[in-house]
């Protein structure tokens, strides 16, 4: 963690426990649609975090399509993840209780959080979009490593279809760095 001064942090957002984590690691508590979960996930080498605009925001916003698409690489996509190790958790700047309901139509397989303040995206350096006077979070996934370290924030995203496979390819790429170390 060289030189790096360590700063607490304290975020409030409504439908998520109130958390603190230091920088640059972080270990928090999140309300999902599966209930409290522990972020990152103690028994994954990696946590990956996909942010997304909002569900069905595509179907009011042509210009913001693809979060459906890109939770769904993700369902599809489950095998590859769990054999790489990776917890996935979508967030959304959507209400809670739309996105368990989303979820459960979908069969995503995975939680969701609802981050409407922002907090979460916005201490993790996820960008945002404004869709008329509303600020959302941009397409983007954080990958978290066991210790709650930041590995990568991969943005943009500019294929919804290809959000889990660029998740797996740096997870693949961030091993091969470890091993070159070793």
């Amino acid at each position: 963690m060289g030189d790096r001064a360590v700063r607490r942090v304290r975020l409030t957002a409504p439908r998520i426990r109130t958390f603190d984590f230091e920088e640059p690691s972080m270990h928090i508590t999140a309300l999902t649609t599966e209930g409290p979960t522990a972020v990152p996930s103690p028994g994954h080498r990696w946590t990956a975090l996909f942010f997304i605009t909002e569900p069905g925001i595509g179907e009011v916003l042509p210009e913001l399509a693809g979060c459906t698409t890109g939770l769904c690489s993700v369902r599809d996509d489950a095998a590859r993840l769990a054999r790489a190790d990776v917890r996935v958790l979508g967030v959304s700047a959507h209400a809670p209780g739309h996105l368990a309901a989303f979820a459960a139509e979908r069969e995503l397989g995975y939680p969701l959080v609802g981050d409407g303040e922002l907090t979460l995206g916005r201490a993790l350096g996820v960008p945002v979009v404004t869709a008329g006077d509303r600020t959302l979070f941009a397409r983007a996934a954080v990958i978290l490593d066991r210790a709650g370290t930041v590995r990568a924030v991969l943005h943009p995203v500019p294929d919804p279809a290809r959000h889990a496979e660029l998740v797996l390819e740096k997870v693949a790429e961030l091993e091969a760095d470890e091993s070159d170390r070793a």
